[in-house]
């Protein structure tokens, strides 16, 4: 081309294109496959997936730190150090810490099932939805010695929900998957099969009685979330992992157990406890199990008067085997299965008797706080009544009978009783509400105050 020729737009287009093409071919690319068709990748995993997503939450608690403020100066250096002891303090907000964990909505108008350790120190709540939203939460009712709990989402619209299936009928090796917020991951989403049903576990400072065993892999944050089957049923609620990380054993609370528990909590705010009127000890019998630990039985302690026990023909000193076809093999795994009885409902309770196994039907009854405020006084000891110091009114140990466990602790009368199971009291009624609540873990904790001093006392109330 002669020099300073122009040169034309169609042929400095044609030399780009042979210089890419050069390049292309100098670059090589790797294969790609065609896609497959969607239908078949569309498992049954899948498709519930895909129906349960938007029914599983995010909780975020928020816990408020509170710092004691006395309401007045002190008057003496006794006041100084013990004056928490004799009044109610003022508190101010300190600061607050939140935490994370999982939870599924399981009705249109908005009730959230999750775990009580999930929300027990928290004081408010938001729900994080699968669209991106929060909405406020408030807590319906806990109960500690199943780890479930209930929230009401603060919406008047129609929220997706998780519809609750069976637990009674897993099979072993089922397809299972978990839903949650492990490590503050929302909506992550496992898949496992059920390892094993009707599980014991030691959760160190708790047992865990008759939970459903899964390898779907469950991290800190998936506690509340649900565990599904494939056609997007509720089964079960995440509750526990063993051990502090993940090892492929996760537990999950039976969603039949769950759901009588919620229901309890929306209609009254609280579980009640059905009432049979047996009270049992552990008592060994020599020998060691499987795994070491030394073989025991479960027997009759007591019968109460005028219980349902004693009309369906339990004695002192029977050895109960099982409840409703489930074996007990402690007396605090007989206490969890008998708190698993609804009101109203008769239990077979299969007893050993002189060599002889029976069967025997006892109804579970709802027993009155009065009964309950009578129950404690007969294990305890104490019988407690009103009194007003400066003005103020307290709840003072009015009587101790001799010999009993308050006594042998050194409880006298006259003393104060300050708090059952942590829960502040001063009046009988107040009392009586907090030790039926405490009947649940059958064990009662008394802060007793004579002066200036303070104790916390146990008691087991089974």
């Amino acid at each position: 081309m002669p020099s300073g020729a122009a040169t034309a737009p169609w042929a400095l287009a044609g030399a780009l294109a042979l210089a890419a093409a050069a390049v292309a071919a100098a670059e090589p690319t790797l294969p790609r496959a065609e896609p497959g068709p969607a239908a078949e990748r569309r498992t049954p995993v899948v498709v519930a997936v895909e129906r349960a997503r938007a029914a599983v939450v995010n909780v975020a608690a928020e816990e408020l730190v509170r710092v004691r403020v006395p309401s007045r100066q002190p008057k003496s250096m006794a006041e100084l150090f013990f004056g928490d002891l004799l009044e109610r303090p003022r508190t101010r907000q300190g600061y607050a810490v939140t935490s994370l964990g999982s939870g599924v909505v399981v009705s249109p108008d908005g009730y959230v099932l999750t775990n009580a350790h999930v929300v027990e120190r928290g004081a408010r709540f938001r729900v994080g939805l699968l669209d991106g939203r929060e909405l406020p939460a408030k807590v319906v009712g806990a109960d500690l010695s199943t780890d479930l709990a209930v929230l009401k989402l603060q919406t008047g619209e129609r929220m997706p929900f998780l519809p609750a299936g069976r637990s009674d009928d897993l099979m072993i090796g089922e397809t299972v998957v978990a839903i949650g917020n492990p490590f503050g991951l929302a909506h992550t989403v496992t898949t496992g099969v059920v390892s094993a049903v009707h599980r014991n576990v030691d959760a160190g400072d708790r047992t865990l009685f008759d939970v459903v065993q899964t390898d779907a892999s469950i991290n800190p944050g998936n506690s509340g979330g649900p565990l599904i089957n494939i056609h997007a049923q509720l089964v079960g609620v995440n509750t526990a992992i063993l051990g502090e990380r993940n090892a492929g054993i996760g537990f999950a609370v039976p969603i039949d157990r769950a759901i009588r528990v919620a229901e309890d909590l929306i209609r009254h705010g609280e579980v009640r406890e059905g009432w049979l009127g047996i009270a049992v000890e552990d008592r060994p019998v020599g020998g060691s199990d499987r795994i070491g630990q030394e073989k025991a039985q479960v027997v009759v302690a007591l019968v109460e008067q005028g219980s349902p026990a004693l009309a369906g023909g339990v004695r002192k000193g029977d050895v109960i085997e099982a409840v409703d076809g489930q074996p007990v093999e402690s007396a605090a795994e007989y206490r969890f299965r008998v708190r698993d009885i609804p009101i109203g409902a008769t239990a077979q309770v299969q007893i050993s008797r002189g060599g002889q196994r029976l069967a025997v039907q006892v109804a579970a009854v709802e027993v009155s706080l009065e009964r309950v405020e009578a129950l404690v006084a007969q294990r305890t000891g104490i019988e407690v009544g009103e009194t007003r110091i400066r003005g103020d009114r307290f709840l003072v140990a009015r009587a101790v009978r001799s010999g009993s466990a308050a006594a042998r602790m050194g409880v006298e009368a006259g003393d104060l009783v300050r708090e059952v199971n942590s829960r502040e009291v001063s009046t009988v009624a107040e009392f009586r509400k907090a030790a039926s609540k405490a009947r649940r873990s059958g064990r009662l904790v008394l802060l007793v105050q004579r002066g200036y001093a303070a104790e916390r006392l146990a008691f087991d109330i089974d």
